[in-house]
């Protein structure tokens, strides 16, 4: 009897209990903040049900916002809601997206128990509602009151912000709550791409660490408010567990390689730089914990290390700021304030700093100032290193006039040389052309010459005959017997042939006054090819100055079929000397390489053809020699590459025809076939601007 007294008494005394801790929906429209009103169970043992922690005494937490930290065992809260407004609708939210696993009870029309499960545990799009919080609904009538349960589990800090309010009021205050999320996130994107932009232009690789470091802090920063969860991996819980002890570990590690870059500590303190990596090493160790699922000591040994790397990063940049180096000044004042917003969440986190909104996100204000801030060191960093860099060429500047001075003069004497050299080997080429020129001139003026001189003893003979008749004739006067000497004279014209010396003298004459016109037209080709126009534009027309190259070539062609196609062309402006040197090179090659060619069947053929266009012409020199192999056409051009054998070319010639048909605006083309031969195609403008 007495101890059902007492259980009944229990029971009484915590029903009164409970029910002091009513929580009150009050008729405004609005959202209550019910965290100082929950009473809390701790089942260390995990096993207990629903139906289990009906009877236990719950307890009222002292903190405004229960911090119920890291642990093990699993927590069951109680809320006991009266409805004093005309709605019969509301949302609970638990403002917490870091907890594993959540089981919501609520009572239905016959006061049984029915469950909704939540958390990171489970993949995102199971949730009714898309937030990174936790939304239940609730359904109370009218000045009724209803207890409700949640059943928590969490590998993380668990604190419980829970709110209850209309759906739109709920709703507003996540909407506002996105736009502060979506602020900070798009500060710490134009950051990213800041400064990836500006490695991209200076390829300095303070900025490429910087980005992964501002890319990591983003990262771990959004994971505390489920923002990844929700749109990175959504399906994959286990990901989203371990995140939150692997991106805080790998933020440390960027920070570090950051400040060792940015601060240049390897330069100032060698031991400093290797500590740096002791430190980041050690944040491999939470790493290994994860996946050994030991949690709560992973969490406590980052934030240990985390600690120690703070007070190791304020102390190395106060260290070399003693240094000089002034960009460490905003690294200091950075990473200060970034340190004085990890210190207040931890301090929230071991329950001396109450939970509240500025405690929640003060992590996030600190990194979105300290990447601000980091983003201005590193643009004056570069004015810091770009000054450095100008006082150095003005210190060298003296040097650097020395020996500008020194190289001026030893360019000058090297100048001179290539001069004189490159004279030599223009007249190399030169004498090389005037050889194959005055062989060509001797061999064809000789022709007609000699023509002309054997024609000269006939005709001194035929004259002297011419004489002997004349003088018979002389011989006739008045007192001699005029018949007697027209019959000598008759006589004499028998025996010297007269008839035939006639036809002989007017063949002679003839003769000589054909070598006479050759030697002429040789003469004129020879004046022609040989202009000496090298300063001046000249109208010209290119068949002539063809012709004459091809007169000059006569000798050297005799068992080569020269073919001439040549079209009428307009006159072009041009340096017609210059243009016959090119005709000489190009033709007297295709000449070469027709002659070489041994195994063609029948004889040797150049041909010449020209052609007028709009504003062009053409000149196709083309022959049925060996042709070229691709490698060999493209170094034809080069100067002092020959295939002729040693001694036999400069290697110039086509080096200076290309310069001068570019030198009048031209172009050249080369087309080859081994074994059949090649055609080169010269376009030359009618009209030359700005020569």
């Amino acid at each position: 009897m007495k101890i059902k007294i007492i259980i009944s008494l229990i029971l009484f005394l915590n029903s009164c209990y409970t029910y002091s801790n009513t929580i009150n929906i009050p008729e405004e429209d609005k959202v209550t903040n019910i965290s100082s009103n929950l009473l809390i169970y701790e089942d260390s043992t995990s096993l207990l049900s629903i139906n289990d922690i009906l009877n236990k005494p719950f307890k009222k937490h002292k903190q405004i916002v229960p911090n119920l930290g890291v642990s093990n065992s699993t927590f069951w809260i109680q809320m006991t809601i009266k409805n004093l407004s005309k709605l019969k609708h509301f949302i609970l939210e638990l403002s917490l997206p870091s907890l594993d696993y959540i089981e919501f009870y609520f009572p239905d029309s016959t006061d049984k128990y029915s469950v909704i499960e939540a958390g990171e545990n489970l993949p995102f799009i199971s949730r009714k509602y898309q937030d990174p919080n936790y939304l239940f609904d609730i359904n109370i009538p009218q000045h009724e009151t209803k207890v409700f349960y949640l059943k928590i589990i969490s590998t993380e800090g668990i604190q419980l912000p829970i709110k209850i309010g209309p759906q739109n009021a709920i709703f507003n205050q996540i909407k506002n709550r996105d736009i502060l999320s979506g602020l900070y996130f798009g500060i710490m994107l134009v950051m990213i791409f800041y400064n990836l932009f500006v490695f991209l232009a200076v390829k300095d690789k303070s900025y490429i660490y910087y980005v992964v470091y501002i890319i990591l802090i983003l990262l771990t920063q959004t994971s505390l408010q489920g923002y990844p969860f929700q749109y990175l991996w959504p399906n994959y819980p286990i990901i989203n567990q371990y995140s939150l002890f692997i991106l805080p570990a790998l933020v440390g590690i960027a920070g570090m390689a950051f400040m060792n870059v940015f601060l240049k500590v390897n330069f100032y303190n060698r031991s400093l730089f290797k500590l740096s990596f002791l430190f980041a090493t050690l944040y491999l160790i939470p790493i290994i914990l994860v996946f050994l699922r030991n949690f709560e000591l992973s969490q406590k040994l980052l934030q240990i290390n985390a600690g120690l790397v703070s007070l190791f990063m304020l102390g190395t940049s106060i260290y070399i700021i003693k240094k000089g180096y002034k960009p460490a000044k905003y690294f200091l004042i950075a990473w200060g304030i970034f340190l004085i917003g990890v210190i207040i969440f931890i301090l929230k986190d071991f329950e001396i700093l109450p939970f509240n909104n500025f405690t929640r996100y003060t992590m996030q204000i600190g990194s979105a100032i300290e990447t601000v801030l980091l983003s201005f060191a590193l643009a004056n960093k570069i004015n810091i290193i770009q000054a450095e860099k100008e006082e150095l060429i003005m210190n060298q500047n003296v040097i650097l006039e020395q020996k500008v001075d020194e190289r001026t003069t030893e360019l000058n004497k090297t100048l001179k040389n290539l001069k004189e050299t490159q004279s030599q080997l223009v007249d190399a080429e030169k004498m090389s052309s005037l050889g194959q020129l005055t062989a060509g001139i001797a061999h064809e003026i000789n022709n007609p010459i000699n023509f002309v001189s054997s024609n000269i003893p006939p005709l001194k003979q035929d004259i002297d005959d011419l004489k002997t008749i004349i003088k018979k004739y002389e011989e006739i006067n008045s007192s001699s017997n005029i018949n007697e000497k027209l019959n000598e004279i008759n006589t004499l014209k028998q025996e010297l042939d007269y008839e035939f010396l006639k036809t002989e003298l007017n063949t002679i004459i003839n003769g000589i006054e054909t070598g006479a016109k050759r030697t002429a037209e040789i003469v004129k080709g020879l004046k022609t090819f040989s202009r000496l126009d090298e300063n001046d534009l000249t109208l010209a027309n290119i068949n002539e100055g063809i012709e004459s190259t091809l007169t000059i070539l006569k000798s050297t062609s005799f068992d080569v079929d020269l073919l001439l196609n040549l079209n009428p062309l307009p006159e072009i402006e041009c340096f017609p000397g210059k243009l016959n040197q090119v005709f000489l090179n190009v033709i007297n090659n295709a000449i070469q390489a027709t002659k070489e060619n041994t195994t063609r069947p029948g004889k040797g053929k150049v041909e010449v053809t020209t052609l007028s266009e709009a504003k062009t012409i053409k000149i196709l020199i083309s022959d049925n020699g060996y042709g070229m192999t691709e490698e060999t056409k493209a170094k034809i051009f080069e100067p002092f590459f020959t295939t002729k054998k040693i001694g036999e070319g400069t290697g110039l010639g086509l080096s200076i025809v290309y310069r001068i048909i570019e030198n009048h605006k031209g172009k050249i083309e080369v087309n080859s076939i081994i074994n059949r031969g090649t055609t080169f195609t010269i376009t030359l403008p009618i009209k030359q601007q700005n020569i």
